[in-house]
């Protein structure tokens, strides 16, 4: 299989070749003196890539997404009976002061991507082109750790500079080859939503760079990761500054570790897992205390800047947020960069004993998320007889002064926008892809917004033809409609206790020396994101247990030992990323027999999140075993979710020489491995990601 394209192979042989030869030259090592301090660094630059491996799209995407290219027959309902019945050419839209009849507006051409158009049925095939990629993701890195040091103080610096060369490889969506269509994409102020792909960026609704330590662009980010002043004093480290507070030790899981969120830019959670979230956690502007109480007790607190997780952007190889919806996320117009997160752990050692308690007081970092207007002032398009009809309606009747239906869908969550969704069935696969609920969404898109209910909308409770109906009417009205959804953050109570303890047996043994701990957090009142995306969010308890057994046995006199760890997690009420269980398991619908992804069931009375009762379950195995001399170290973990999702990461790194790394390892997702229903599981989120993964890095 070829796996790069010709200037992409130029790129990795160019760096190789520079890596060889030995990179950069750097001054001023170990020992020197600047400014009449210790000065000391070390730093790195790296060549990361991944290779897509297999033809799944990546189906929260434009250029993925499931509808494009099938041809979809759409029947729009009456809203005057409910939406139960099928609209009729010959019916008419009734509102409080007047009829609109539709055999009124004559005969349009059909628009694009409609066909077979019958009275006021028609076929509709969304009109993007359906790609995969072969490059998922590609970044040049450089890192330099500058430390002063003057006696008790230290000035303890970690410089992070990440290009994304973008015109290489990529098969990107561009929102403005689609400008001709109804006014293209006018919602939101992120550029995400408008242009290519924004691969490194993070901006927020109202802030460009909202992270003070952080400026980020489309193709690059530049930060200080670390930026703070240390003081050492007997039994007491002091830290004031921009850092990372890591109290879990878990891969793949965080149970204690709840200082920060984590940044999911560069690479989601398929980085090397044996790293844990070292690259990933998300520093904040500070105070950590850390102090010897006595010889077995140390207490460890910090108060920082409260700073969100950071989600992928749309379009991007690793989003999970399907790019029909425009996310607006409220950091900072709500004031939340304002607040503070805080917390305290108390840890005692005991021999072969450890306790450990801790309390945090803290925003979560995942936020919840809901409809939210649109904003945006856009009447539906009159090239259809539905979208004509009903801004002969809002001109009429809801007296909008010739503006069509512009003002009030402004005040509803969807957006007249190419890239939107098209049809019920897009409409029910993508909520359950999501964990959503398809039927009580679109209730709550109605019920929560007055205009939704102007424009003759209806809560059509579990009845499927009818929010069948009601969903292509408006689909085919708007020639598709873009959603538009809201993320805020909620400070809740986090406390945890755990304990652990080391083995003894026979020296050398395969039970001697098994660190093994247990951790657990109780959250009295987190609030989620509801499944029907209503305004009121969803608040409840969430409990974690989480189990880790580690263990180094050497079983062979020539080689060094091998690491070995099991851990498994189990939450009462959330998956492994944040979301309710209660939106696990949807089937999707189709009044058709249309199968838009063929490994989640299908019917016309579908199952609609019957949840899992029992709580998440994840298992997870993995193991590293050094060579000789450490030239080569073999490696794999694997991710299990007892609901029938498995992530499979085998890896090797073999170092030629001290300054010089070469790490290969392969993301092996499979969501389907029992069960059927890959909407069961969370590895579903990640099910197009299977991929091979390098890394060149040059250490100085």
């Amino acid at each position: 299989m070829k796996i790069c394209k010709m200037q992409y192979c130029g790129l990795v042989a160019a760096s190789i070749a520079a890596l060889s030869s030995g990179g950069v030259q750097a001054a001023g090592g170990a020992g020197s003196k600047f400014l009449g301090a210790d000065f000391s660094y070390n730093g790195f630059i790296r060549l990361d890539a991944a290779f897509s491996t297999d033809d799944r799209v990546q189906q929260a995407n434009q250029l993925g997404d499931l509808a494009n290219g099938v041809p979809i027959r759409r029947e729009p309902g009456n809203p005057v009976l409910g939406f139960a019945v099928p609209l009729q050419p010959t019916d008419a839209l009734i509102g409080p002061a007047g009829v609109i009849p539709l055999s009124g507006i004559g005969v349009l051409p059909p628009t694009r991507g409609v066909s077979q158009q019958v009275g006021i049925n028609d076929t509709i095939t969304r009109y993007m082109p359906i790609k995969n990629q072969l490059l998922n993701y590609h970044l040049l890195r450089f890192e330099v750790t500058p430390t002063l040091s003057w006696g008790e103080f230290s000035l303890i610096t970690r410089l992070r500079a990440v290009y994304d060369p973008d015109d290489l490889g990529y098969t990107d969506f561009d929102y403005r080859d689609y400008d001709d269509i109804n006014g293209g994409v006018s919602g939101g102020e992120s550029r995400q939503f408008h242009t290519t792909p924004d691969k490194l960026g993070y901006q927020v609704e109202g802030n460009k760079n909202p992270i003070f330590f952080e400026r980020s662009g489309r193709n690059y980010m530049v930060d200080l990761p670390a930026f703070f002043v240390q003081w050492n004093s007997g039994n007491t480290t002091v830290r004031v500054g921009n850092q990372t507070i890591a109290w879990g030790q878990l891969l793949f899981f965080r149970i204690m570790d709840t200082a920060n969120g984590l940044d999911l830019r560069r690479h989601l959670i398929l980085n090397r897992a044996l790293e844990e979230y070292a690259d990933a956690r998300a520093s904040a502007p500070g105070i950590r205390v850390t102090t010897q109480i006595t010889d077995a007790l140390n207490v460890d607190f910090f108060a920082q800047q409260f700073i969100p997780t950071v989600i992928n952007n749309v379009n991007t190889s690793y989003n999970v947020v399907p790019s029909q919806f425009t996310i607006h996320d409220r950091y900072d117009q709500g004031g939340y960069n304002k607040n503070v997160n805080y917390g305290i752990r108390f840890k005692g050692e005991f021999g072969n004993y450890n306790l450990q308690a801790m309390a945090t007081h803290r925003y979560n970092p995942l936020g919840a998320i809901r409809w939210t207007k649109s904003d945006v002032n856009k009447a539906l398009p009159n090239s259809n007889i539905l979208g004509a009809a009903f801004n002969q309606y809002c001109n009429l009747v809801l007296g909008t002064g010739g503006q069509g239906c512009g003002p009030i869908l402004a005040n509803t969550p969807f957006e007249v926008a190419p890239g939107g969704v098209m049809s019920a069935e897009e409409w029910f696969n993508y909520a359950g892809y999501i964990k959503l609920d398809a039927l009580d969404g679109l209730n709550k898109a109605v019920d929560d917004f007055d205009a939704s209910q102007m424009l003759l909308a209806k809560n059509v409770g579990h009845n499927y033809d009818a929010a069948a109906n009601e969903l292509n009417a408006f689909f085919s009205a708007g020639e598709g409609l873009r959603g538009h959804i809201e993320r805020q953050y909620f400070a809740e109570n986090v406390f945890g206790l755990g304990g652990g303890f080391v083995t003894e047996a026979e020296p050398g043994s395969i039970f001697d020396q098994i660190i093994m701990n247990l951790e657990t957090t109780y959250t009295p009142k987190r609030v989620f994101t509801s499944p029907d995306l209503g305004k009121d969010f969803d608040k409840r308890e969430e409990i974690q247990v989480g189990f880790v057994a580690e263990k180094y046995q050497r079983f062979s006199t020539e080689f060094p030992a091998t690491y070995m760890v099991f851990q498994y997690l189990w939450q009462k009420n959330s998956d492994l990323v944040g979301l309710l269980l209660d939106g696990y398991g949807s089937e999707n619908y189709s009044r058709n027999g249309i199968k838009l992804d063929p490994h989640v069931p299908t019917s016309t009375t579908p199952k609609i999140n019957p949840g899992i009762g029992a709580g998440a379950n994840y298992v997870v195995f993995a193991a590293l075993q050094p060579f000789p001399n450490y030239i080569y170290e073999l490696s794999f973990a694997t991710l299990i979710d007892v609901q029938g999702g498995v992530l499979f990461q085998p890896g090797v790194q073999w170092k030629p020489r001290g300054d010089l790394t070469v790490n290969v390892f392969y993301n092996l997702v499979h969501d389907n491995a029992w069960g059927n229903n890959p909407n069961k599981n969370v590895m579903h989120l990640l099910s197009q990601t299977n991929e091979l993964a390098i890394r060149l890095g040059y250490q100085f």
